[in-house]
């Protein structure tokens, strides 16, 4: 039998429709830590019922976890954490701490209390 490429923590996951970044109207991206650091997978599906029954599932499997952790939360304080989207997510110049070091473009993404940079969107 293969093993699987990634095993993904429901306590960790995200799941936050990104059509426009994805280049399809039916793409959700998908994150979750592993060894310390964010991983994105990018994903989507031509019949856009099966990429929302996907994020549904997703949100289904953490609010099961969020019961479990914390049997003495209300629903109500639990759908909150279900999954979200991100605070603020575009291209900003970065330099390292050298002076002779120059600006170079980075995709910038603010999610919760982390703010990460890529390459690129992708």
């Amino acid at each position: 039998a293969k093993e699987p490429k990634a095993i993904m923590k429901i306590e960790h996951l995200n799941a936050t429709f990104q059509p426009a970044k994805i280049g399809n109207p039916h793409g959700l991206q998908i994150t979750y830590l592993k060894d310390n650091s964010t991983r994105n997978i990018f994903v989507y599906h031509e019949d856009g019922k099966e990429i929302v029954d996907w994020f549904n599932a997703i949100r289904a499997a953490r609010f099961h976890y969020l019961q479990v952790a914390f049997p003495g939360a209300s629903d109500a304080d639990l759908v909150p954490k279900l999954s979200r989207n991100y605070l603020k997510e575009g291209y900003m110049e970065k330099t390292g701490p050298k002076q002779t070091e120059g600006f170079k473009k980075r995709w910038f993404t603010m999610d919760d209390r982390r703010l990460m940079y890529f390459k690129d969107p992708l």
